[in-house]
Formats: structure tokens, C-alpha cells, sequence
């Protein structure tokens, strides 16, 4: 789970993004016509994705955690958000990820009360570990060490009226007085990929859970208490 978030931001105007979808100038495409739907996902996740994580059950197979996560808007360029994505092959067998990430890349998705407020698709990756591809283009990520990559929403892929300080501050779950977690984000970020090295190391190690798909989310688990750093 991710819980160091970076927030650097002024004042700043509601986001420039569009009811429509369309070509972000690092990559990828806006998901504006689906501004306002509840439940949106590019890929088909399953319904358990938009659930909070179960601390205690044992997970067998490829494993996506987000790790940090933040908005960032300098005065001199649009605002970002930049989302740190932890792999790991959950056994001895290697999980071995194409360096883009599938065909479609990264797919994100902010949702809040009233339906998505923004998101994009086709995002790409920097990968910060490993850091190299090997002879097939691939990226072998091992049980020591895991994989670690980042992708970048710009501020463009928010649905219109939306800031994105105000967004990133609905991302963080409530805290008491005591720093402990007491409730769920007001806004849940999701981050999927589909990728055909998923689906071999699931039928590998006889995973329970089949298909290409892996995603996580900044749901927490409240079975638990919970305190922030």
C-alpha cells in the first residue's frame, strides 16, 4: 500500500481536460468520454479490483502494489500525477513483463462519488527496476528485489472542473489525531495492466486466478489498524 505522498502545488485552475477522449501529448489517451461513469475500467477488471484488500489472505502469483504516489504542478508546466508501481512474482518463478507493459500500456482511473473523474489509457512506463530489457524486449522481475516502473497522468486526463491538488487530497484516506487510518480514500485510484507474461506465470504456478490482467488500488485494509508514517 502506499502511504508517502508527495504534494507540491499552488493555486491552479480547473483542469483543461475534456468530455471527450483524446491523444495526451507523453502518451496515451484520456478517458473524457466516460467522465461521470460509476465503475469504469479500460480493461475488464474483475468486481473483487474496486474491493479493499484482505490483509491475511495468501496471494499466489504476479502481484501489483502501488507504492507512492502524489501530484506535482510546477509554474512553468501543467500538473502531473506520478504513481509508483511495485512488482512481484510471489514465489521462485520469475515474472517476466513485456518493457511496455502489454500492447495497451498503463490504464488509470480516478473515481470518486459521482463517477470517474479522470483517467487514461495507453500510458507509458519508466522502469526504475530492472532498468535494462533483455534480448526479447522483456523484463525479468525476480523474487528478490521485485520490479519497480513509474507512469505519469497529466493533469489533461482529469474530467472538467476538477483540480488536481483537490483530487490528490481525496486519494489519501482520513486520518485521527493519532495518524491512524479510520476510513477509505474519497476517491479510489486504480492502475491495471494486462500483459501475457501475467498469464504464464499464473498457469506456471497454478495460480487460482487466470487471464493477463493485474491491477491494485489505493483502497486499505481496515481489518487492522493502519498508521500513516
Amino acid at each position: 500500500m502506499a502511504y508517502q505522498q508527495k504534494l507540491f502545488v499552488s493555486a491552479e485552475p480547473a483542469s483543461s481536460g475534456s468530455m471527450s477522449a483524446t491523444a495526451l501529448s507523453g502518451g496515451g489517451f484520456s478517458d473524457g468520454n466516460e467522465c461521470g461513469v460509476k465503475g469504469f475500467h479500460h480493461f475488464a477488471l474483475p468486481t473483487d479490483a474496486s474491493s479493499p484488500p484482505s490483509p491475511d489472505t495468501p496471494q499466489v502469483g504476479p502481484q501489483l502494489a502501488l507504492g507512492a504516489y502524489g501530484y506535482q504542478q510546477m509554474s512553468d508546466s501543467p500538473g502531473h500525477f506520478t504513481i509508483q508501481l511495485l512488482f512481484a512474482p510471489r514465489g521462485k518463478q520469475s515474472l517476466v513483463l513485456s518493457r511496455t507493459l502489454g500492447t495497451d500500456g498503463v490504464a488509470v482511473e480516478i473515481e470518486g462519488p459521482h463517477g470517474l473523474v479522470g483517467g487514461a489509457h495507453g500510458l507509458p512506463v519508466t522502469w526504475n527496476h530492472p532498468t535494462t530489457a533483455n534480448r526479447d524486449n522483456a523484463m525479468r522481475i525476480d523474487a528478490v528485489g521485485g520490479g519497480s516502473a513509474e507512469v505519469s497522468l497529466p493533469v489533461q486526463a482529469l474530467c472538467p472542473g476538477y483540480q488536481g491538488a483537490s483530487v490528490m487530497k481525496g486519494l489519501l484516506a482520513p486520518i485521527d489525531s493519532r495518524n491512524t487510518i479510520t476510513g477509505q480514500p474519497a476517491y479510489t485510484l486504480t492502475v491495471s495492466v494486462s500483459d501475457p507474461g501475467i498469464g504464464e506465470l499464473r498457469r506456471t504456478v497454478r495460480s487460482a486466478v487466470s487471464g493477463d490482467l493485474l491491477s491494485a488500488s489505493n483502497l486499505v485494509p481496515l481489518d487492522k489498524p493502519i498508521t500513516r508514517p
